[in-house]
């Protein structure tokens, strides 16, 4: 069994959140903020087709020896050291 950690993505849920926020910025500022480099080192949230490709991968038989692991799908918000 293998563990996908996902951290922002672009989702229906940000966009609501920034709909239900009392501001006047631009969803693009809003996600910007959300990802400046200090929360998201690759300064930047990720799309839903990046998380799609990972879970797709560990699904296929390329990834038939992968077992036992987590991945961190986070644009290296929980760096592994």
């Amino acid at each position: 069994m293998n563990a996908l950690m996902f951290g922002l993505i672009k989702s229906g849920h940000w966009e609501r959140a920034h709909a239900n926020a009392d501001s006047n910025e631009s969803y693009e500022v809003f996600s910007q903020n959300m990802s400046d480099g200090r929360q998201i080192p690759l300064g930047r949230i990720g799309e839903t087709k990046e998380f799609a490709n990972i879970a797709c991968f560990l699904a296929s038989d390329q990834a038939g020896y992968i077992t036992g692991t987590s991945i961190n799908v986070d644009g290296a918000s929980s760096p592994v050291v």
